[in-house]
């Protein structure tokens, strides 16, 4: 069945044939050794849109995506815009809570997965909807009874990601195509990507950094993708090597590993030689880690700030810094625009911490189903409150100075205390529970549960409990049994107070 001519209407489908058409037998992936030229992948992309299409695929209609990172997932995404479907991005590892929550809130018509997720599972969460082979994909057919996409949408959705907060559950994040390829072009501009350049694509697809920011900003700028499941040290110093990378995308706790890696090994520096920019984003810096991965590798390492609802916003341009300025996240992006306010809604003037809020063709459609929490963080002029603390100097450098949230992130991952505690609690021994984020060398943050007993607590069956709930790492690394939780004048527990107090205990231990 052939697929209906490209529309108008930008998106990152359109934007990848042109290039395909332009520089046909130019690499585009390496995946496991496995080189895909962008002819091939565009060929691959045209196969996949039409069996959609075969398979009954509408315009608006959505299609999940739980799988690894890989040449096919790629194929795939632009596969479903190619055939005006809406993608839903999954996590692969996500626990069967997560997995049938997601499944559940966004109502897709076909299930798309790879080898390494649990059939038994994906079936029972899928609850009838068909589940197609990531690998040979080929759709027999969709579901036709699923709900609508909402109406009042200011754009066409294109895009459904998750991404955990300050909520009990996964945010059902909606974007447009204009702000996924918005992402992609203003990165790939500002990062200056090229035919010759060569990036090493490390994080999960399923988030943005791993499929917009990164995977698309290469391919869309004519650049080369080398895929890496597994961020492990070892694979990634390979990949460098073996692949010439210029390019190195992570988080902290990426570089973290790295270096520590590369301090313990006898590995030759030289053959770090082709790395022009690296970039973490995700969680906040760690100087001394990326103060000697420059020492060991000569390149720096420089910031990218935004979230999953509004982006691209903060980065380097490296073509005007060659270094990173010590604390900031790098300067606006352009398209992007940011204003810091107080607690009454003025701005602040220049210098001042308040609340960050951010606009721009990459500014969310919404929440899935979620509208009371959609006018919460979004305001009537359209700006996004992203409920960090933020101060920009008088050079434009922004610095992120808090968050008003609890949120916890453990090796560039949201995690919800709420959500955690949710489960915890669900244990018969458990009478009260609060979880926070307690410094980590390795991750940033860990995540630790302090447990008021009901009686005798085991805490191996009480963890063994959690992790039949929760995707991994979301699990708590350390449980403290203590006799009660402090708490402050309103009777809100005080969690400031609980952090610093086993912070403490850890010391003394």
């Amino acid at each position: 069945m052939e697929v209906d001519p490209m529309s108008d209407r930008p998106d990152c489908a359109a934007a990848f044939a042109a290039v395909a058409r332009r520089q046909p037998d130019h690499v585009a992936l390496i995946d496991e050794g496995r080189n895909v030229t962008f002819g091939e992948l565009q060929d691959e992309i045209e196969r996949r849109a039409a069996a959609l299409l075969g398979a009954g695929l509408r315009s608006g209609d959505r299609v999940a995506l739980v799988a690894e990172s890989s040449a096919e997932f790629l194929a795939t995404a632009l596969a479903v815009w190619r055939s005006r479907g809406v993608l839903v991005t999954i996590y692969p590892s996500s626990a069967r809570d997560d997995l049938e929550y997601a499944l559940d809130s966004s109502d897709p018509v076909l299930v798309v997965a790879s080898q390494g997720v649990d059939h038994d599972l994906l079936v029972a969460a899928s609850k009838g909807t068909p589940v197609a082979s990531l690998e040979s994909f080929a759709p027999v057919k969709v579901r036709g009874d699923t709900a609508p996409n909402p109406a009042d949408l200011r754009e066409p959705l294109s895009l459904i990601c998750f991404s955990s907060g300050t909520t009990s559950r996964p945010k059902a994040i909606m974007l447009s195509a204009r702000a996924v390829q918005n992402c992609a072009d203003t990165y790939g501009e500002v990062w200056h990507f090229g035919p010759d350049d060569r990036g090493i694509v490390c994080l999960p697809m399923a988030w943005m950094y791993g499929l917009a920011s990164t995977s698309l900003a290469l391919l869309l700028s004519g650049a080369t993708v080398i895929v890496v499941r597994r961020a492990r040290p070892e694979l990634l110093l390979e990949a460098i090597a073996n692949g010439r990378a210029t390019f190195l995308a992570g988080v902290t706790t990426t570089f973290t590993k790295l270096v520590h890696h590369l301090e313990d090994s006898s590995l030759d520096a030289d053959a770090l030689g082709s790395l022009r920019l690296c970039v973490s984003g995700g969680e906040p810096r760690n100087e001394d880690a990326f103060e000697r991965w420059r020492r060991l590798s000569g390149v720096p390492v420089f910031d990218a700030y935004c979230s999953s609802e509004c982006l691209p916003l903060v980065t380097y341009d490296p073509w005007i810094d060659s270094e990173p300025v010590a604390g900031a996240a790098g300067r606006l992006v352009p398209r992007a625009r940011l204003k810091i306010v107080g607690r009454d809604g003025a701005e602040v003037p220049r210098g001042e911490v308040g609340e960050a809020l951010s606009s721009g063709p990459g500014i969310m459609l919404g929440y899935w189903h979620d509208p009371d929490l959609t006018r919460e963080v979004l305001t009537d002029d359209g700006w996004y409150r992203t409920r960090d603390l933020v101060r920009v100097d008088h050079e434009g450098y922004v610095y992120v100075v808090g968050r008003l949230s609890d949120v916890i992130i453990r090796s560039g991952v949201n995690i919800s205390p709420a959500e955690v505690e949710r489960v915890v609690r669900l244990h018969p021994g458990v009478g009260e529970v609060a979880v926070l984020g307690l410094p980590d060398e390795i991750h940033g943050q860990r995540v630790v549960a302090a447990v008021v007993p009901r009686a005798m607590l085991d805490v191996s069956e009480l963890d063994q409990h959690v992790r039949g709930h929760l995707t991994g790492y979301k699990v708590p690394s350390e449980y403290v049994v203590v006799d009660s939780l402090p708490v402050n004048a309103t009777g809100k527990i005080d969690r400031r107070s609980l952090a610093a107090a086993l912070e403490q205990e850890g010391r003394e231990r």
